[in-house]
């Protein structure tokens, strides 16, 4: 059926979204707010930040076809079939409640422009009861239309990464939430055009609990491995050689310790989880879990401080180097990133604090070096906290005559322990303990 669709909200989602449903022959209008974004994208340029395999390519592609093109402005889609909403949905500063500001604008604006029979598809990460007690009271008030009557809602919670965007979205199975049967019907046309995936239909809450169980699951697993590795280096055995033998039994798999958990998904997800039951049921062990993963900066401070008492050396007079800014490997992604809370807690107290990272740009209120030998140059300590291939492969013994002390802390077992005590370093390893030598 000839249909014709709006994505709402052109980042890490929403472009992909809408560049795989204009491929598949669709009419798609993206609507942003931010008019560069949208400038760039009628040029056949990618306006964000990372290496999206195939992604340049497929815009120059279905901008010239036609099939694409970007606005501000929501009246320019207002005779749209469906409308896909793939805002952004973070906390507030500093709260663990969700801020749904954005995706109120959006939802007042689609409101206004919304015709008879269409369909909205909520694709952002929502507390779960979002559809029905938020979305849909805004939608009915500024349409003036009803909700399973006059037009159809649902959610299908978005499943990509930066990285792997567009393998993620034409792979990975979906999970298709809708107010009634005609919604399901509309769903499953469009997201069968753009995944190879499995498509099950449930209900609008159903749909938000998958997605952010999925997300707090993660986080709990990541989690019970960062309180695992610091047991184990209150007792004195190797994190990673019992995780050994512990996944070599069927249905185990303990995961890797770290220095925290970024990226805009995870560390957000849990509280959206708890704020969808709230004043009912309040998940204790799933935001204990939250609360473990967002203690690993300080942590890793605390490793630092240990080490520079070792060596009488007074915080504030120290230099501390953290090797890795954006929070996955092999990526210019900085969105909460753990460094920058190691950063604030270092630049309080210490005389210098640097940053190095080859993969990102800005962040925030943080300067950062590209050059790696710089970045050590006269440091007493080195803190590795992403695990980009550029620190694996550390001259260990090239690089000592560059440091004032010979201190690493490795918050992503980057490096070997064995090398580590070969080449004279004291030494903190997230899991495998603190080496102090004697020498």
């Amino acid at each position: 059926m000839a249909v014709s669709v709006a994505v709402v909200g052109l980042g890490y989602v929403g472009i992909p979204v809408a560049a795989r449903l204009a491929s598949s022959g669709i009419e798609v209008i993206g609507i942003d707010i931010d008019s560069d974004k949208v400038s760039s994208l009628n040029s056949s340029k990618y306006p964000l930040k990372g290496n999206e395999p195939g992604i340049q390519d497929l815009i120059e592609q279905i901008i010239s076809t036609g099939k694409l093109r970007a606005t501000t402005e929501f009246s320019e889609a207002s005779d749209v079939d469906v409308w896909i909403v793939c805002v952004q949905t973070p906390l507030f500063a500093g709260s663990t409640e969700p801020n749904l500001g954005t995706l109120e604008k959006a939802l007042t604006s689609i409101g206004k422009n919304l015709k008879k029979n269409s369909v909205v598809i909520i694709e952002s990460t929502i507390p779960p009861g979002t559809t029905e007690n938020f979305a849909v009271p805004i939608l009915e008030q500024n349409s003036e239309l009803v909700a399973g009557e006059d037009f159809g809602i649902g959610h299908c919670p978005e499943r990509v990464m930066p990285g792997k965007l567009l393998y993620n979205l034409s792979n990975y199975g979906r999970v298709l939430g809708s107010i009634n049967q005609e919604t399901s019907s509309a769903m499953l046309d469009i997201y069968s055009r753009i995944t190879k995936g499995d498509l099950h239909v449930v209900d609008v809450k159903t749909a938000e609990v998958v997605k952010t169980f999925e997300n707090t699951y993660r986080d709990v697993e990541i989690a019970i491995a960062n309180d695992f590795a610091k047991y184990c280096d209150s007792v004195g055995v190797d994190f990673f050689e019992i995780r050994d033998q512990v996944n070599k039994v069927e249905s185990r798999n303990l995961h890797l310790p770290g220095g925290g958990v970024g990226g805009h998904c995870i560390p957000k997800d849990t509280w959206l989880l708890a704020y969808g039951s709230k004043d009912k049921y309040e998940p204790n062990f799933l935001t204990m879990a939250r609360e473990v993963n967002d203690s690993m900066p300080e942590y890793v401070y605390q490793l630092c401080i240990k080490h520079l008492n070792q060596i009488s050396l007074p915080i504030k007079d120290s230099v501390i180097s953290i090797l890795g800014l954006s929070y996955l490997e092999e990526s210019d992604d900085v969105r909460n990133s753990p460094t920058a809370d190691l950063y604030s807690l270092l630049n309080e107290v210490a005389s210098e604090v640097r940053i190095h990272d080859h993969y990102a740009d800005d962040f925030p209120g943080i300067d950062h070096y590209k050059d790696l030998e710089k970045t050590m140059q006269g440091s007493d300590i080195l803190v590795i906290m992403v695990a980009h291939e550029l620190y694996r492969t550390i001259d260990l013994d090239g690089i000592k005559n560059k440091l004032r002390n010979q201190i690493i802390v490795d918050a992503r077992n980057v490096l070997s322990k064995k090398a580590l005590i070969r080449h004279g370093y004291d030494f903190s390893i997230i899991g495998r303990g603190s080496y102090f030598n004697s020498d």
